[in-house]
């Protein structure tokens, strides 16, 4: 015998389903990477053109990345849609953000990431749809997603720039802050030009600890007020950090690149994409170590002639 009750909530659930899934998403939204502000796409032929479902960003026959040539310079790209029941943080009101993704340019082509298992935003995809072993990878982007995103990708370039870089703890007597735009602009987050990304991650032996933090005048990449944090500082806003051990005699010495549980982790991830190289110690490079190490040579330089740099 039927139960009439439970007949009714079955209709009503696939009357929802019908309503709101699987059909074209009211906006595409893409932050992050040192926009300003997030793009939004809202044009009709490009929602009728790409959703979740269909997964039309993507070349699923193209050879999958562990890390995409372009990672570290990728945006978050999040679809919306008006589906009662969900939530997430990324919400706009009645639109909810039901799946995300990562999109970053080589120059020749771009590449899709798709969050895996345990990585932020992975629970709410899976509320949408599971890729399985697609998951966790990079993939080669259509050249539709490719001409959809090239203005992202050209609006970052022009505004992304850092406006300092503060060095502070290990032989320094107090944080020293670096505001000169070539030396800002040769050691920006983005090229990591502070990792030899050649080598394997690991750790050796090394003698000082710093922390090196960027900062971005007023709320950073943000044109929106938000809370400040314990690391802003007044007029500026952290964008990204690291950990740096000097390594000892002619050795480049090892950064720290902030994983998920780590401090720094929650503005990095919004702003360079560390990809799997993050919560690991990386070998650093020569360049890095004579910037930190001229930084701290000049300032034990001026306490002894009693300039209080």
């Amino acid at each position: 015998m039927k139960n009439p009750i439970l007949s009714t909530l079955l209709v009503t659930f696939a009357t929802v389903i019908s309503a709101y899934g699987k059909g074209p998403v009211d906006l595409i939204l893409v932050w992050g990477g040192g926009l300003n502000q997030p793009i939004e796409i809202a044009n009709s032929a490009a929602l009728n053109a790409f959703n979740p479902w269909v997964g039309q960003f993507a070349d699923w026959k193209g050879k999958p990345f562990v890390d995409a040539p372009c990672y570290r310079r990728s945006f978050e790209v999040m679809f919306y849609m008006k589906s009662p029941g969900r939530f997430s943080a990324f919400d706009r009101g009645d639109l909810k953000m039901i799946y995300a993704t990562r999109y970053c340019w080589s120059g020749e082509s771009g590449y899709v990431y798709l969050p895996g298992p345990g990585e932020p935003l992975y629970g709410e995809n899976g509320g949408t749809i599971i890729r399985g072993d697609a998951d966790g990878k990079w993939h080669p982007a259509t050249p539709a997603w490719d001409a959809l995103l090239s203005s992202a990708v050209t609006m970052r370039d022009q505004e992304a720039a850092v406006d300092k870089i503060v060095i502070s703890g290990g032989a320094l007597k107090r944080p020293v802050e670096i505001m000169d735009s070539e030396l800002i602009s040769k050691f920006d987050p983005w090229t990591g030009v502070f990792v030899d990304w050649k080598v394997p991650a690991r750790m050796g032996p090394c003698n000082w600890e710093y922390e090196v933090t960027y900062f971005k005048r007023g709320t950073g990449f943000k044109k929106e007020s938000k809370p400040e944090t314990p690391s802003d500082q007044p007029g500026f806003r952290l964008i990204y950090g690291l950990r740096y051990c000097m390594g000892n005699a002619g050795e480049p010495g090892y950064v720290h690149i902030a994983g998920f549980t780590d401090k720094f982790w929650e503005q990095n991830v919004h702003m360079v994409w560390d990809g799997t190289q993050a919560g690991e110690w990386h070998p650093s490079t020569l360049a890095w170590k004579e910037f930190i190490q001229r930084e701290v040579d000049e300032q034990a330089r001026s306490a002894r002639v009693g300039d209080p740099k």
